[in-house]
């Protein structure tokens, strides 16, 4: 039995709409992985003056994405710190004068625990980040266990012989190739991402 792949569209086709409505996961603490950032705009409002956003979105452990729109404004300067701490790169004992830099780049891949909620718009619920959640404190570290005796250094190499030029030069260009095989790390993305 093969599972039903559906069908491509034509870019001015028409089509029969399903009723397929997205089913709300319950409210709750949920473990959540930053996948991407993108840039966006806000052009202002009665409110709140034009600022950049940051669209985080996060993939919950059930495999659900979800998103969240932070405001880069100083009304929601509360938030920025709220995310930053929950993903572990502002110290949650931080105070309000310690400047933030925010290192959106660096919380791509970062873990977290996010409170899930949900809104109505247009007559419709839907789920949302309410709130990005402090982390735990630590454990306390347990003290390392007491040795008997100090180990016994490893014996010196015998008959070392240094590399000819040709090796060196050989040892220089494979290290060189397996460095280009890797992406940089925290290479940017496509497509208007941090």
């Amino acid at each position: 039995m093969s599972e039903d792949m559906g069908q491509a569209f034509e870019w001015d086709g028409e089509i029969e709409v399903s009723d397929n409505e997205f089913e709300l996961i319950p409210d709750g603490d949920y473990r959540a992985t930053v996948i991407a950032v993108e840039r966006m705009q806000h052009n202002g409002s009665e409110k709140m003056s034009p600022c950049p956003i940051a669209n985080v979105k996060v993939r919950l452990d059930n495999g659900r994405i979800l998103s969240d729109r932070i405001f880069l404004n100083s009304k929601s300067s509360w938030k920025i710190a709220q995310f930053f701490i929950a993903v572990g790169m502002r110290n949650p004992s931080a105070t309000k004068e310690e400047r933030l830099r925010m290192d959106w780049m660096g919380a791509i891949g970062r873990t977290c625990t996010i409170k899930v909620g949900t809104h109505e718009y247009k007559n419709k619920t839907y789920n949302e980040i309410s709130e990005w959640v402090k982390p735990e404190a630590p454990a306390p570290v347990a003290p390392a266990p007491v040795m008997a005796a100090p180990a016994a250094p490893a014996p010196a190499p015998q008959n070392v012989v240094p590399a000819t030029p040709t090796m060196q030069q050989q040892i220089n260009q494979a290290f060189t190739q397996a460095q280009g095989a890797y992406p940089a790390q925290g290479a940017y993305q496509q497509g208007g991402s941090f």
